[in-house]
């Protein structure tokens, strides 16, 4: 269970992961032994990774289509590999309602995702509808990354106590 200070940390990491422990601690005025501490036991959990977002935008990807497909259930996960190998996927779900999947796809122009469509997803056996939208603004998180900041700031945090060098967390 996170703690407040894990998710004040979390939160200050998602808006700049290159912080150095320096300035989070300053930020979240406790001691930068306590930061390192923190940092090591949520990477070391698995709570959190630190990773390298590329900007969709500047690397001339800026068009994102979400994909609702239905398929044969006796297919799915097949249908599941195949779609995650093209690069241009970049979130692919099993999910639950009217489609069986939704896929994020990313290309640099409306003519390259129907390319997409036409000679990838359209190819593969036992696809038997699609249903595509086509993303015209951003109001929260950035293209290739899922904004979980509320997320984070929403989880029930353990109550706070004293560390070794005073720092209450």
């Amino acid at each position: 269970m996170l703690n407040k200070f894990d998710q004040e940390l979390i939160e200050q990491l998602q808006q700049d992961g290159r912080l150095s422990y320096i300035a989070l601690a300053k930020l979240l005025q406790v001691s930068e032994r306590t930061v390192r501490n923190r940092l090591k036991n949520l990477l070391e959990s698995g709570i959190i990774n630190i990773a390298a977002m590329p900007n969709l935008d500047k690397l001339g990807y800026g068009f994102i289509g979400i994909v609702g497909l239905q398929v044969h259930l006796a297919d799915l996960k097949k249908i599941g590999r195949e779609l995650a190998k093209h690069p241009n996927v970049c979130y692919l779900a099993n999910v639950t309602g009217a489609y069986d999947f939704i896929a994020i796809i990313v290309a640099q122009s409306t003519r390259e995702f129907a390319v997409f469509m036409e000679d990838n997803v359209s190819c593969i056996p036992n696809v038997t509808k699609t249903e595509t939208f086509v993303t015209l603004n951003i109001y929260k998180g950035k293209p290739g990354a899922l904004d979980m900041s509320q997320l984070v700031s929403a989880l029930p945090v353990a109550s706070s106590k004293k560390i070794k060098g005073g720092d209450k967390i």
